[in-house]
């Protein structure tokens, strides 16, 4: 009598189960289709486009570099200071001296 609960409690168990979890989750291990190693593919291919656009943005700084347009960056602030252009910034009671 132990035994045959034990089974039925076995069998309610295991329905239970079966009915709860997706059918899909029980099956994917073992209808995997992808090759052995295949989960570093997407990493691979991401490291890879990072080495070549670092590569490709280190060598634009080495000619940016030996071209001479990296050379004298302090006067090149003044340059932006001397151009003339309306002030939309400044409130027009600023520019009449305020509350006086």
């Amino acid at each position: 009598m132990k035994r045959r609960l034990r089974w039925i409690g076995s069998g309610i168990v295991l329905a239970w189960v079966m009915a709860l979890a997706p059918h899909t989750v029980l099956a994917a291990p073992l209808m995997h289709e992808a090759p052995k190693g295949s989960e570093w593919i997407m990493a691979d291919w991401m490291f890879l486009s990072f080495a070549v656009f670092a590569g490709v943005a280190f060598m634009a700084f080495l000619f940016a570099l030996k071209a001479g347009w990296l050379s004298n960056l302090e006067d090149a602030k003044y340059y932006v200071l001397d151009i003339e252009e309306e002030d939309y910034y400044t409130p027009d009671w600023a520019r009449e001296g305020g509350d006086e």
